[in-house]
This record gives C-alpha cells, sequence and structure tokens, in this order.
C-alpha cells in the first residue's frame, strides 16, 4: 500500500511544488508593479516638491 501511495505523494508535491512557483511568480509581478506605481508617485512628489518651493522662493523674493 505505502508503494501505490508514495507515486501520488511525489505527484502532489511537485504539483505543490509547481503551485508555489506560480504564486511566487504572480508576487514577482505584483512587486514590479508596486515598485513603478511608487516610482511614478516618487517623480509626481518630486514635481511638486520643486514647484512648491520654486512658488515659495518667488513669494519671498
Amino acid at each position: 500500500m505505502a508503494e501505490i501511495s508514495k507515486p501520488l505523494d511525489q505527484e502532489r508535491l511537485r504539483l505543490t511544488l509547481e503551485q508555489l512557483q506560480i504564486t511566487l511568480d504572480q508576487l514577482h509581478i505584483k512587486l514590479e508593479q508596486i515598485i513603478q506605481i511608487n516610482l511614478v508617485r516618487y517623480s509626481l512628489l518630486e514635481e511638486r516638491i520643486k514647484k512648491l518651493e520654486s512658488w515659495q522662493s518667488d513669494r519671498t523674493s
């Protein structure tokens, strides 16, 4: 009986590993998307800061 379940256990393990790999790949893609979004946000914030600094220096001049 143990011999019969052994290949099944190996197959389940293989499938589980494949699912984990897929999940890791999906997480990697999500992380890449988050990084890209944050880069855009950072860039927009930098622009706003420069505009505010410019506006502030114009007011104090």
